[in-house]
């Protein structure tokens, strides 16, 4: 039996977080279609284009909002499975992707590995709620104090891995990506869906300005 390759598409209006998955996808499926929009209208126009197996959509995006606009998305394209992203991961915002009908919910701190085990599983037809705090995952169904745990869990700030805080740190010594992979033992995708990641999560439009917004946090020492 042949599997033909999938076809992915991506709708993020932050350009370097959509390369950055874009590239990690590609590495992983070599022969997939990824198809990428910035915008929500442009998201709309592409599913009517071609229906992807897997939508990666932002919750936040300048003309829409992944959460309330999911089902004019899934109108569009009966059937296509809608991963939600998003910088934030609260028990509410879990909830609401569950009910709305996505196939699972991804904050941008997620690694690289779970970002993919997600989309795995999302291509084989099973939820990918990948990486998210145990209170997020309780709070989908337990009471207001789970989920108020998690929110107030949230507002503490980001909280990153090991690996993130290293890679933090070679940006702050404008290492390249190909070397940050080299001594670190990752494949170079996975370095720059990850710099793109915390680009991303920090609010930043560059590798530098990341790592001085990490600094300003306290999540890295200079």
């Amino acid at each position: 039996m042949t599997v033909s390759p999938p076809c992915f598409l991506l709708v993020d209006d932050h350009a370097l977080f959509r390369t950055g998955l874009g590239l990690m996808l590609s590495h992983d499926w070599p022969d997939a279609r990824v198809a990428q929009a910035a915008s929500w209208e442009e998201g709309l126009l592409a599913v009517q284009h071609e229906v992807p197996d897997l939508v990666l959509l932002d919750v936040h995006l300048p003309d829409g909002h992944g959460l309330a606009d999911l089902a004019t998305l899934q109108a569009l394209a009966p059937g296509c499975a809608v991963m939600l992203m998003s910088a934030e991961a609260d028990a509410l915002q879990v909830q609401r992707a569950r009910e709305a009908g996505a196939i699972g919910f991804l904050p941008k701190s997620a690694s690289a590995s779970a970002m993919l085990e997600a989309v795995r599983s999302a291509l084989s037809g099973q939820q990918a709620f990948a990486a998210l705090p145990y209170e997020v995952l309780g709070g989908v169904s337990a009471d207001h104090q789970t989920a108020q745990s998690a929110l107030l869990a949230h507002e503490s700030g980001p909280c990153l891995s090991a690996r993130q805080r290293d890679i933090l740190g070679y940006l702050g010594r404008a290492t390249p990506n190909k070397a940050i992979a080299r001594q670190m033992g990752l494949n170079e995708a996975d370095v720059r869906a990850e710099v793109s990641w915390l680009t991303e999560l920090l609010g930043a439009t560059s590798r530098e300005q990341a790592y001085a917004e990490a600094v300003a946090r306290g999540l890295v020492q200079p």
